[in-house]
């Protein structure tokens, strides 16, 4: 009888790869993942900001009347039908990029469970957001901006970490600097989704003055995720927008505390070179906001404050603590 050939096994392309080439490619497509959902987010506030009227003449009539459900005449010019195309084609790559990502993860030896676990929560947000795309054009709900804000900048943290090596910090200072980041993270996506809320509502020119901001009855209407903006959205001094105002300002100086208190922990952990980003990103974001609040909302400059809160997010995220402590020097 003739012997049968012993049976072949099947190996992924990556199997013939060292643990440490698989480890810098790991990153690098991590890294690569994390530029393109910028230029996603980015992309993103380019349409949302265009389709509520931010740039538009006569302003800010034309604001008032995106509010109300007609969108501005350049809504659908040459910029914005590119922008469309490209923010198709990029979410499409990043998809197929984070699954690769996902499989890098999981056929690593020795397998690591964090790199795996932040890769199968990239590609959960990637879905979502997919999932939410069909509902997002012409969407005027301000829960809708609100998912795709926040999603896509937790999707962002998530692949610059996964990008990251791990970073060893001291023992002792390991809990403070956890407890900083975990409640930078905290005020961070509270205050973007004030933020998403501010722009969803057309409440962006609700209080021109930096400390005049002052709620009334009628000033809580925008934080309401499922209400369709009301009338007399978009125009100054709106009513409804007062409330949501209030509260992102003083989420500013929330915001400015933690991270300062973040900033000090990584610090003294022995990370002194990342504990001063997120400060410089912080007060930068602050004099943005100003320049917002007083300068009647230009797109240039609600463009960049939207790119700020990404990468103040990621920069925060990124100074989580992860690997082994470096022993206390005696």
């Amino acid at each position: 009888m003739a012997a049968f050939p012993p049976e072949r096994k099947m190996h992924s392309p990556t199997t013939f790869l060292n643990p440490q080439r698989r480890q810098r490619l790991l990153r690098h497509s991590a890294w690569l993942s994390a530029a393109l959902v910028l230029l996603v987010i980015c992309l993103s506030a380019f349409l949302r900001q265009s389709n509520a009227g931010l740039g538009c003449a006569p302003w800010p009539a034309c604001h008032a009347r995106a509010a109300a459900g007609e969108p501005p005449q350049d809504a659908s010019g040459p910029a914005q039908r590119g922008a469309r195309a490209l923010h198709r084609v990029s979410a499409t790559s990043l998809l197929l990029l984070l699954l690769a990502v996902a499989a890098l993860a999981r056929t690593s030896r020795p397998r690591s469970g964090g790199q795996l676990r932040l890769a199968l929560i990239a590609l959960a947000l990637v879905l979502f957001l997919a999932g939410l795309g069909p509902f997002t054009s012409g969407s005027r709900l301000p829960a809708v901006t609100l998912g795709n804000l926040l999603g896509g900048f937790l999707l962002f943290a998530v692949c610059v970490r996964l990008g990251l090596p791990p970073a060893a910090s001291r023992t002792s200072e390991v809990g403070r600097l956890r407890r900083w980041a975990w409640a930078a993270v905290a005020l961070l996506l509270a205050q973007s989704a004030l933020g998403g809320l501010i722009s969803a509502g057309y409440a962006g020119l609700s209080c021109p003055e930096l400390l005049g901001c002052h709620p009334g009855a009628q000033g809580w209407l925008s934080l309401n995720p499922w209400q369709i903006p009301d009338t007399g959205a978009g125009l100054p001094r709106y009513a409804g927008g007062t409330g949501v105002q209030w509260l992102h300002r003083l989420g500013t100086l929330a915001v400015l505390v933690a991270v300062l208190g973040l900033a000090r922990a990584a610090w003294h952990s022995g990370r002194r070179t990342a504990a001063l980003a997120p400060v410089a990103l912080v007060l930068l974001q602050a004099q943005l906001g100003i320049a917002l609040a007083l300068g009647g909302l230009p797109l240039g400059a609600a463009l960049a404050h939207n790119l700020l809160a990404a990468l103040l997010l990621a920069v925060v995220a990124a100074l989580l603590p992860r690997g082994r402590p470096l022993s206390p020097r005696l």
